[in-house]
């Protein structure tokens, strides 16, 4: 390999000057309530990833045109973090070092977009280090949008020349963070990533560049087709699916139209749209919302859809008593008029369709997940039952609605001596019965263990939470990174102790549901709560929001 090719800004190669600032990887999951599974969400390792031919030992993709030896690793540069931050400060807590999904994360300007060429060979560390081979630029998906929740995220990063790029190895090994970059070998450096982007994107019929292009041995095989195909054959890529794939995942303005007092801490907020939408569609059993609240949009909340479509709906919610902002600003500083920022309405919740009988089980305010639920199993004559436990009478939320269901409904008053017997529930129910559970910690516990117990199978068991446990015995957490230490008391959260010391770590649900907090660990135990991590993830993660540490841990922060 040729030694004497050099970087734009750096002509001596030999001298490394670019370290990794992170190595990630991830397991494929469902997220954002889309249909197929991702990988884009991975955690940061303090130690040493293996990496094959086809990429970081145990880092997984949801699609499979995200693999292959042409693209066995993407490499994101973190700089361009701080820019999509100043310039989308509504999401600015998104955009953090992992957001793209990426396995390597660097920050230098010396590997940008308008540096990096196809062709580039890069050596990581030293003996029994990894090295790659700059393959093709990163074509940014709808997934994206998603992400950072952002109607046209995709298109922007495209647009922006900030998709990153990926990678082929030539070399197995290690690679870890720390490790020194050195380029061994420009092979192309007419061909920076930007410039391959711009013959992608831009200037789609410079025949020349395309007929080169085509030809570049080194430029990914899916890159070459397209360009091929375009020369050969005139075809022009349709991007639309790739960029939005008919997924609606904007954010709109609603107004708030009208509100009800259900109970005393229970209040019904409906909301028109102030663009309404020409197929406004119906809300489905599992639907919610999600809403922005506070500075910049920074606080999101999820709240359950009662009634309604896109265009209005109805949303219950109780007023915390330890509110973080969230219900607090709805009750007491929301008027009619004011407009709030909403997604779409979405669900991750949905009924088992094989499923004989639906039992659903609401404490509380954990009843508004199941109005909708209990209305479309009346409405298809499906066999159901709908088990309502409550404090006292006052605190029967949407007894009109609960009217509409008759018999279907069994209301348990605490205040009356009326116990719900969870495990008798499930003891009557059959293997074919699927059971949801929406309410407090407390609640939600009875069904593990009485499940648990009587031997009924989890795979017929569905949370969902929206308040979580949060307090707990005080610990202590080391940063490895930045050499802070920081005590958690009892009644605060990690999250909350991380941001009061100026860390950005972003957050959705803040219930343990949507894993948006998670955070690296590098040593210690910890208590994990929620559903937010897979089982095989919690060895190097948790939730900031929920889960706590034991005595002592160690942070990759």
């Amino acid at each position: 390999m040729a030694t004497n090719i050099a970087l734009h800004e750096n002509p001596d190669t030999s001298k490394p000057s670019r370290t990794v600032l992170q190595v990630r990887t991830g397991k494929k999951r469902p997220v954002f309530g889309l249909p197929n599974a991702s990988g884009i969400f991975k955690i940061p390792h303090p130690i040493a990833v293996r990496v094959s031919f086809l990429g970081c030992d145990g880092d997984e993709r949801g699609f499979t045109g995200h693999g292959g030896v042409d693209k066995a690793l993407m490499w994101y540069p973190s700089q361009h973090y701080t820019l999509w931050q100043a310039e989308l400060p509504q999401n600015s807590s998104l955009f953090t070092v992992g957001g793209f999904g990426e396995n390597i994360a660097t920050q230098s300007e010396e590997l940008s977009e308008e540096v990096v060429c196809v062709g580039d060979i890069y050596k990581f560390g030293a003996e029994g280090g990894v090295v790659l081979q700059i393959s093709e630029p990163r074509q940014p998906c709808f997934m994206l949008n998603h992400r950072f929740e952002v109607k046209d995220m995709s298109l922007r990063s495209q647009n922006a020349n900030r998709t990153g790029w990926y990678c082929r190895v030539l070399e197995e090994g290690n690679i870890q963070a720390g490790d020194s970059i050195s380029l061994i070998e420009r092979m192309h450096p007419k061909w920076t990533i930007k410039e391959v982007q711009k013959v992608l994107y831009v200037d789609r019929k410079n025949w020349e560049a395309i007929k080169e292009l085509s030809k570049m041995a080194v430029l990914g095989e899916e890159i070459r087709t397209i360009l091929s195909n375009r020369l050969k054959k005139g075809v022009f890529l349709d991007e639309s699916d790739r960029l939005v794939c008919g997924e609606d995942n904007s954010w709109n303005e609603y107004r708030l139209a009208s509100r009800k007092l259900e109970t005393e801490r229970i209040c019904t907020f409906e909301f028109e749209a102030v663009s309404p939408n020409e197929s406004p569609g119906r809300a489905v059993a599992g639907s919610h919302v999600r809403v922005k609240l506070g500075e910049h949009g920074k606080l999101v909340r999820a709240y359950s859809v009662v009634a309604g479509n896109k265009n209005a709906f109805k949303v219950g919610i109780a007023l915390d008593e330890n509110s973080r902002g969230g219900s607090k600003h709805l009750h007491e500083k929301l008027k009619i008029g004011d407009t709030l920022i909403f997604s779409q309405i979405k669900t991750d919740f949905p009924l088992a369709t094989d499923a004989d009988q639906h039992i659903l089980i609401a404490g509380g305010i954990g009843i508004t997940a199941f109005l909708i639920t209990a209305f479309y199993l009346k409405e298809k004559g499906l066999n159901y039952h709908l088990y309502y436990a409550v404090r006292s009478s006052q605190d029967v939320a949407f007894k009109s609605y609960l009217r509409e269901l008759g018999n279907n409904v069994t209301i348990r008053n605490k205040s009356k001596n009326q116990r719900l017997d969870i495990s008798d529930i499930i003891r009557k129910a059959s293997t074919r019965t699927h059971i949801y559970a929406c309410g407090p910690p407390r609640l939600m516990d009875g069904v593990k263990v009485a499940a648990r117990t009587l031997g009924f199978p989890f795979s017929n068991i569905h949370f969902e939470a929206f308040t979580a446990r949060t307090s707990g015995d005080s610990f202590v957490a080391e940063l490895a990174e930045s050499k802070k230490e920081i005590e958690v008391k009892e009644e605060q959260t990690l999250l909350d102790v991380l941001r009061d010391a100026g860390f950005d770590v972003p957050s959705s649900c803040e219930v343990g549901n949507c894993g948006t907090c998670r955070v690296g660990i590098r040593s210690g135990r910890v208590e994990h709560r929620g559903t937010g991590l897979l089982e095989g993830e919690k060895k190097g993660a948790m939730l900031s929001c929920v889960s706590r540490g034991i005595g002592r841990i160690v942070l990759d922060m």
